[in-house]
């Protein structure tokens, strides 16, 4: 990039389906740096209402029959699913053991091992040094919504700031990023991996499960999914 001033990213041959001119990078750049992605980005469900079977079974798949009783003296029934992972997050981070079980299960959510290979791809070098402008070339599923692009963008822009992430690959329902940073293990980790969630609707993985992951592995994995 230092040569080309161009970002070079991954993605399908063909996918590029749109050449942005400079009155929209300019309007994409301004939103980036003003737009607040996550009330575009929510993530699906975490509202749902648990009754006490429903934490009952959670807990007991997820860390056994003898913390039902604790999970159902420390949460106020009926709570939501928001609620009942956070409180599992906070359960194991304060135990050493199931902290000790809950990373060795959770590795396989960051690294490269998730990442995908292709038959055949194409390097393109978009026509910016801005990583995070990369939606207004590069299609993501996930960013098809109303607004979608411009507050991926800016989400993209904060993760850069913050955790120093960039876009390696773009596969039309997944992004592939690396990071600099990681998160600490609490509101820290657990703040980035609900806006993973929200962005990667098809993760198909616990939040409290990424949260722990995130503070293990520089390599993100996203997956939006029709």
């Amino acid at each position: 990039m230092p040569v080309t001033g161009r970002w070079p990213v991954f993605t399908l041959p063909g996918d590029l389906d749109h050449e942005p001119d400079t009155d929209e990078i300019a309007e994409l750049d301004l939103a980036v740096r003003t737009l607040d992605p996550w009330p575009v980005y929510q993530r699906y469900g975490s509202d749902a209402v648990q009754g006490q079977a429903e934490v009952e079974g959670y807990v007991r798949a997820f860390l056994g029959g003898e913390m039902v009783a604790a999970a159902l003296e420390q949460l106020t029934l009926p709570t939501t699913s928001a609620a009942l992972q956070r409180w599992t997050y906070d359960t194991v981070l304060a135990d050493p053991e199931l902290a000790s079980r809950a990373f060795r299960g959770s590795e396989y959510l960051v690294g490269t091992s998730r990442w995908h290979t292709w038959p055949e791809v194409q390097l393109v070098l978009l026509p910016t040094t801005s990583q995070w402008l990369a939606p207004g070339w590069v299609p993501y599923f996930g960013a098809t919504r109303d607004n979608g692009i411009p507050a991926l963008a800016a989400a993209m822009w904060q993760w850069e700031q913050r955790w120093g992430a960039s876009l390696i690959a773009g596969w039309g329902t997944m992004l592939q990023f690396t990071a600099q940073r990681r998160p600490h293990s609490g509101s820290q980790a657990w703040e980035l991996a609900g806006q993973h969630m929200a962005v990667g609707g098809s993760l198909q993985c616990e939040q409290w499960q990424l949260a722990i992951a995130l503070t293990q592995g520089d390599a993100w994995f996203l997956h939006d999914r029709p």
